[in-house]
């Protein structure tokens, strides 16, 4: 590495850095060649020298993600030196860098929660960092430790608080279950941050955890759960707490059942599975294009019921009124056939509207949109059974509503079902 390069870094002159690459196009490929190597933009970060850092960024943006031969990344060694506004610039720059993991497998937001306490100024930097980069908070070290795992270590309990807060009112995707994930999450010994805690006797941050989604009666390989620990420690207030909690020894917890390859899943789990699998075989614009034509189908469909061919009987219709099914507002036609367009328009409109609910996406947005499509079904069957001219018509049009289900929800197990299907093929020769 070329002596004057180096002290042009140290001294962030940046016009030394271009008479150099004048003098010498490659000064800077020497840096860029190596997999570890201390290069100018870490000397420059180091003494926070901003300026120059983003112009050697702006010649190589290789160089921001190299690591010396510590082990630090020059975004790493800018905080691991203090150089706060440097930090933040850098941050402006590549947002991404907040991800990258330098030795251990630790990443700039486990460097900031690595300490006793957390000041105002890394107070701050900790709250950029997780709004420039969400998932930051479930990146892990190659111990398996969380952010969360590492404040706990050093009980720093402020750091705890911010992270807790962030998790609990962060609106990102898959939020919810990055919290879930995040806070359960087991290091290589299989502690989550509630065992860390309990070995520390942190019962401020035991309480914390406790207002969270964690799993209290998680178990490390040891198959200790939080309450041996605060039983080894004698600590008869944490155990309280624990108790409270809903918390339990170890040993009094049902073992898990251990799942091997010989167990045979049961039916259920067969048409779970099948289910799933045919929603995650289909790309977005596939899933896209297939609910806009069952949307129009299924509209299609019901606009045929209020309208159907024929018409409806009217109000001055010579029919009596006083007979017990009243003839105002039924269809017009026979009712042979109308029972062969109830039964053609309703396999269209059910066929329509489980594939509608199979193609939406799953999470709360899915579960809330099959709300309306079950309404909307039901109110169909309504008002196909009303203008239905007789009680006949009205009962066979409930009950191919009921056959319908019924042969769908066969269909979904017969095909998730790989033996029962195997089996059938054997006896009927037209499906093998």
């Amino acid at each position: 590495m070329s002596t004057e390069l180096m002290r042009a870094a140290h001294y962030g002159d940046i016009g030394a850095l271009y008479e150099l690459i004048a003098f010498d196009l490659h000064a800077l490929d020497y840096s860029d060649s190596l997999p570890v190597v201390h290069t100018p933009l870490h000397e420059a970060v180091a003494v926070g020298n901003t300026n120059f850092a983003l112009e050697i960024m702006k010649l190589y943006p290789s160089l921001s993600k190299r690591l010396d031969p510590s082990g630090w990344c020059p975004f790493h060694v800018a905080l691991l030196k203090n150089q706060i506004a440097t930090v933040l610039r850098l941050l402006e720059t590549e947002p991404d860098l907040v991800r990258l993991k330098g030795r251990e497998g630790v990443t700039s937001l486990h460097l900031v929660v690595d300490e006793s306490r957390l000041d105002g100024t890394k107070h701050n930097l900790l709250r950029e960092f997780l709004a420039v980069s969400p998932l930051s908070i479930t990146d892990t070290t190659n111990r398996g430790h969380t952010a969360l795992h590492i404040a706990a270590y050093n009980g720093n309990i402020e750091a705890l608080k911010v992270l807790l807060s962030f998790l609990q009112r962060s609106t990102y995707r898959n939020a919810l279950y990055w919290e879930h994930k995040v806070l359960n999450w087991k290091d290589e010994n299989g502690d989550t941050v509630l065992h860390v805690a309990v070995k520390k006797n942190d019962l401020e941050a035991v309480k914390l955890l406790l207002n969270c989604n964690i799993k209290v009666n998680a178990r490390n390989l040891d198959s200790y759960t939080a309450v041996n620990y605060a039983t080894e420690n004698n600590n008869s207030e944490m155990l309280n707490v624990l108790n409270k909690a809903g918390a339990k020894d170890g040993n009094l917890i049902e073992e898990m059942k251990q799942l091997t390859l010989e167990a045979k899943p049961t039916l259920l789990d067969n048409v779970i599975r099948f289910v799933k699998g045919q929603k995650t075989d289909i790309s977005s614009e596939t899933r896209d294009a297939l609910l806009v034509v069952a949307a129009l189908v299924a509209t299609a469909s019901f606009q045929a019921v209020l309208s159907p061919p024929g018409g409806l009987r009217q109000a001055d219709s010579s029919d009596n009124d006083s007979l017990p099914f009243s003839k105002v507002g039924k269809v017009v036609m026979k009712e042979w056939l109308f029972i062969i367009f109830l039964i053609l328009n309703g396999t269209s409109f059910w066929v329509t509207i489980i594939s509608i609910y199979l193609l939406l996406p799953s999470g709360f947005y899915g579960k809330l949109l099959a709300l309306p499509l079950i309404l909307f079904s039901i109110t169909y069957l309504f008002c196909s059974t009303i203008i239905s001219p007789s009680l006949v018509c009205a009962i066979v049009n409930f009950s191919f509503f009921i056959f319908c289900v019924a042969l769908l929800s066969l269909g979904v197990v017969l095909v998730s079902n790989r033996s029962l299907l195997s089996y059938i093929k054997k006896l009927c020769p037209c499906c093998r």
